[in-house]
This record gives structure tokens, C-alpha cells and sequence, in this order.
């Protein structure tokens, strides 16, 4: 949660609190509302009492915990103790979450920057779903990682009714033992894809169902693969594994980490 982007020499360090005298003036009364748990996380790794240099914090909690309001409020506090809005990096998983934590960082800015006009404190450019803001990374370094920059991007829908079509065209819908449906397929390839597993341990350990059809999927997601690569398609797994392979490259990763 609210974990620093990548450090550069190089680069100007990030830019001075922005609100310096209304945040001095304000102190911390704004967090008020946090209780102990939530306030820690909020404050973790910011101002002198943590110092500059700090580990990456994993905090798990249940539902109901105040989650999005905790990180609301930690990207609020970020920007207030002098971080650039365009460094922050905010993650959900839908759309409306992402709006969400947009809407709600800017009433609590707009409430202890009350000089900035409501909803104009801080624009936070990357603020998104995981899948979007790996699409847009994908796009404007393609010609760099070999992906050609004009690739559609398939929901779990468009994924099925394409594994679905493969399916059908190698004849494993008309098998004498019912083969997986397209959407047990795509489970099977989208577990394999994310755990970065052999396909023979994923059917053992969470589809040993299918383990008498392991030939037969190997050979579907094999297919499935170049027919994506024919119609120059990204499946949501392809956004998210893409996007790991692109910051893994030391250069690459280098240069998204200090923009």
C-alpha cells in the first residue's frame, strides 16, 4: 500500500511539498478519523520519525476494515507530505474502485487544502485497474518488447469464445469423455499462465479432474496462443505477464520505475 516508485540517482528527487505552510498549519488533525491500525499504514514510511528509506508494506485485512479509506487517505497524506501525484502508482481491481479512491483522495485534500478548488488538488494520472494501467504501459513501450502497439484486448468473454472456437476446431468437443468446457479450459490455462507453473502440476494440484486431458489442453493452449498472435490479441493474463517481463528487463523496468 502506497509503496515508493524506484529511486534514481539520476533523477531530481521528488518535488517539494507542494502545500508546505497549509499541511504545517493543518498537522496531521486530518487523520483523526483513522483508528491506530489505519493511521500507522497511512503514515508508514513518511516523514522523519520513519525516514526516507523504507521496505514496501503488506497489510491484509478483511472486508469492512476501512480498506479504501485507508488508501485514500495514504495517497492524500503522500501528496500532502511533498510527493508528485504523477508518481503514484494506485491499483485496484474494477474500474469503479478506481474512481472511487480518485474521488475520495480529492475530498480529503480539497478538506485540508481548502484553498485548492474541489477536486483539482491532485491529479493522479495513474490511478487504475490493474489491467488498464498495464495496457497503457504495454502500448507505449510495444515497439520495444516486440508487441505491435494497435493489439485489442479480450475480456473473460471474447477469451472464452476464442478458446471455445480452438476448442471446436481440434475436435475435443466431440471426444467421447466430455471434454472441459471453454470456461474449465480457460480457468485451467489462466491458473497456469498467472502461477507460472507446468500445466502437469497445476491439473494435479487444483484441477486433478483434468489430468487425464493434459495432452489435450497442452495442445489447446498451444493453439489458443498463436491464434491470439494472429489476430494480434491480449487476453488479460497477457496484459498482466507482459507487464511483468517488460519491468523485469533491468532497462526497462529502470526507466518506468523513475518516471
Amino acid at each position: 500500500m502506497g509503496v515508493p516508485m524506484h529511486k534514481s540517482s539520476s533523477k531530481p528527487p521528488l518535488a517539494a511539498s507542494r502545500f508546505p505552510a497549509v499541511l504545517q498549519s493543518a498537522g496531521s488533525d486530518y487523520l483523526a478519523s483513522l483508528n491506530p491500525e489505519q493511521r500507522i499504514a497511512v503514515e508508514y514510511g513518511v516523514g522523519k520519525s520513519n525516514g526516507s528509506e523504507h521496505a514496501p508494506l503488506l497489510i491484509i485485512a478483511g472486508a469492512g476494515s476501512g480498506k479504501t479509506n485507508t488508501l485514500a487517505y495514504r495517497v492524500a497524506h503522500l501528496v500532502c507530505s511533498g510527493a508528485d501525484p504523477q508518481r503514484i502508482l494506485l491499483l485496484t481491481f474494477s474500474r469503479r474502485a478506481a474512481q472511487d479512491m480518485v474521488r475520495r483522495t480529492g475530498q480529503i485534500l480539497s478538506r485540508v487544502l481548502d484553498t485548492q478548488p474541489r477536486g483539482q488538488c491532485a491529479a493522479l494520472p495513474w490511478a487504475g485497474t490493474f489491467h488498464s494501467i498495464g495496457a497503457r504501459l504495454l502500448r507505449e513501450y510495444a515497439e520495444r518488447i516486440g508487441l505491435n502497439d494497435t493489439f485489442t484486448i479480450h475480456d473473460r468473454g471474447d477469451s472464452e469464445d476464442l478458446l471455445g472456437m480452438v476448442r471446436h476446431e481440434l475436435g475435443l468437443g466431440e471426444t467421447k469423455n466430455r471434454f472441459p468446457t471453454k470456461g474449465s479450459c480457460l480457468a485451467v490455462y489462466s491458473r497456469t499462465v498467472n502461477s507460472g507453473a507446468p500445466l502437469s502440476d497445476v491439473l494435479k494440484n487444483t484441477f486433478p479432474r483434468f489430468i487425464l486431458w493434459e495432452a489435450e489442453l497442452k495442445k489447446l493452449f498451444d493453439t489458443y496462443v498463436g491464434e491470439k498472435q494472429l489476430q494480434n490479441v491480449l487476453d488479460y493474463d497477457d496484459l498482466l505477464l507482459y507487464w511483468s517481463h517488460t519491468v523485469s528487463e533491468p532497462s526497462l523496468g529502470r526507466e518506468i520505475g523513475e518516471r
